[in-house]
């Protein structure tokens, strides 16, 4: 019988706080490279965000209950991305990266499926 060692290594993504001095346009330079006017009002919008009353609706027709707001580090960057994250429809954490934010798709309220 043979006896070896090996070492494993494992990723998983964490939640830090929103850092407001993050340059979105130094990390992220080619999100819309075009319309600059899209992550701009994203990040004004995430540093409005709560984890508490807030609702995120990625397809326009359900809402998902915000649990974190923060810098994510995590698949698939693996380095600190301002994000949210909310209860996805597998009842599990899911993260949407800032500049996904937009005005229609984020606010304050209840989810309509009857959620906090």
């Amino acid at each position: 019988m043979k006896t070896w060692t090996e070492t494993v290594t494992r990723r998983q993504g964490q939640w830090f706080p929103l850092d407001p001095g993050h340059d979105w346009r130094k990390h992220h330079p080619t999100i819309y490279p075009n319309n600059p006017e899209i992550p701009q009002e994203a990040w004004r919008l995430i540093q409005d965000v709560r984890e508490d009353g807030w609702v995120y609706s990625p397809s326009g027709f359900t809402c998902f209950p915000v649990v974190s707001v923060g810098m994510y580090d995590g698949w698939p960057f693996w380095r600190k991305v301002p994000a949210i994250g909310y209860i996805g429809p597998l009842s599990s954490v899911e993260v949407a990266f800032f500049y996904n934010l937009r005005p229609g798709n984020i606010r304050e309220g209840n989810p309509t499926w009857g959620g906090k």
